[in-house]
């Protein structure tokens, strides 16, 4: 699917029901609905029913429900006209009712959000890595910064225990300029690192690091690469052969197999493997190779594992715990984006690194479709979170800008005055058009 067409569905969907969470509450609590358009400027299509008409227009970024008694200028023009409101303008609906409406569209984009995590997790329910042992550390890592050592159980994060690998580097993952006391298990005993977050203080990631830790996950002993010049090729061996011995040791992980190579360089030692029920063995010299993190000369096989012989564990999900774990979900992510917009706000991320626009999304929106069909939904419901957290910031013209207004009216007993609205929701527009400016060109300077 083109990635335009993947960027218009995926906005959409997110706009309609957005906007469809202003109209049916308007439309409950009396308020008349003069327009519903998805999409902004010339209209592609529309048709009129009753007192609401319906269009899609040719800007597919944004969208917006028109009420009776609502544009700051059409009540400009009425109190010149000396029209008081009237039953079923906005205007003329109570403060909880207004209320009701202007929250309802931020709502249904969480809803939204809860209601695919909740099909996720019922459907697919839960997967882990049930180890939280290292495996290996990839030198010149964050880990390997912080003296993180193949080998190393992983027993708690910020003084939380936790027990899969996806617990632990989620509990990693949380936060932006953060660092995390990691307590970890070396040969009986205890200790800790401090591991900052791969996200720096300014929202760009950390210098040299390319999106992990650095640390991999607890291998099975099965062979996916075979190295041409390695001693292993030499051997005989082959991609999908599960090494079994190493001279008189057992051997059932990929850590088990380097730690009983070390000691080995150049030196003549048998290895047994299986291959499809069957045995075999060969007499191998392992390489000499330097070992990056401690410096010493490592025996080197020249293999390398597949990462589907993980500790893999699948868990299904009753509908109660899906939820849970969907209410979770969309609560980790929600308190993700407002803790970014208030770093944002008080100058603690960058603008560049952090904000993207409608170029990003699109780019992303292309990726997650290509890698299947639960991706691209976890990355529908991502922005359904972001653009109900968004709409409640307090701008004029956004949801949140109508909110303060109304927080305004509801202590002074009166509406704020028309004038101040009226440049208000000027300089809020110029605002957003501005950032949307901004982030466009971004987008753009990114890819060239």
């Amino acid at each position: 699917m083109p990635t335009i067409l993947i960027l218009i569905v995926v906005l959409g969907v997110l706009i309609f029901v957005h906007e469809m969470g202003h109209f049916m509450v308007a439309k409950a609590v009396g308020v008349r609905v003069l327009k519903f358009s998805l999409g902004f400027g010339p209209s592609i299509f529309s048709f009129t029913r009753g007192e609401t008409e319906y269009a899609i227009c040719w800007v597919p970024l944004g969208g917006y429900v028109k009420m009776a008694g609502e544009d700051p200028e059409d009540i400009a023009q009425a109190e010149e006209e000396g029209r008081e409101p009237q039953p079923g303008d906005f205007s003329y609906a109570s403060v909880p009712r207004r209320l009701a409406i202007i929250t309802a569209g931020p709502i249904m984009n969480i809803i939204l959000a809860l209601v695919v995590y909740f099909g996720i997790y019922q459907i697919a329910g839960l997967t882990h890595i049930d180890s939280t042992v290292v495996s290996d550390v990839v030198p010149g890592s964050l880990a390997a910064g912080v003296g993180v050592m193949p080998g190393d159980e992983i027993v708690s994060i910020d003084g939380t225990t936790v027990e899969t690998w996806h617990a632990a580097i989620g509990a990693i993952n949380a936060g932006i300029g953060v660092i995390h006391e990691v307590g970890l298990l070396r040969e009986g005993a205890g200790l800790s690192v401090d591991l900052p977050s791969i996200l720096g203080p300014d929202g760009g990631p950390v210098e040299g690091v390319e999106g992990f830790y650095g640390m991999l996950p607890f291998y099975g002993s099965r062979v996916s690469t075979v190295i041409d010049s390695g001693a292993a090729a030499a051997a005989g061996l082959e991609p999908g052969d599960r090494i079994t011995r190493i001279g008189d040791t057992q051997i059932g992980s990929w850590l088990e197999l380097r730690t009983t190579l070390g000691p080995l360089a150049e030196t003549p030692v048998e290895v047994a493997w299986e291959r499809e029920g069957e045995s075999f063995t060969s007499v191998v010299i392992p390489a000499a190779r330097i070992d990056s993190i401690s410096g010493a000369v490592r025996g080197y096989l020249g293999v390398g594992f597949d990462p589907s012989d993980l500790p893999w564990s699948h868990v299904s999900l009753t509908p109660a715990r899906a939820f849970s774990e969907a209410i979770s979900e969309t609560w980790e992510k929600g308190t993700l984006i407002v803790d970014i917009l208030a770093r944002l706000v008080t100058g603690q991320l960058s603008m560049r690194e952090t904000l993207g626009g409608p170029v990003m999304i699109a780019s992303v929106a292309r990726d997650s479709a290509r890698a299947g069909l639960l991706s691209l939904m976890l990355f529908v419901a991502f922005i359904s979170v972001n653009l109900g957290v968004l709409n409640l910031m307090p701008i004029p013209v956004l949801d949140g800008g109508h909110l303060v207004f109304l927080g305004a009216e509801a202590i002074r007993g009166r509406p704020l005055s028309l004038k101040f609205r009226l440049i208000a929701t000027q300089v809020g527009m110029a605002f957003i058009i501005l950032i949307m400016l901004y982030v466009t060109v971004n987008d753009i300077m990114r890819i060239v």
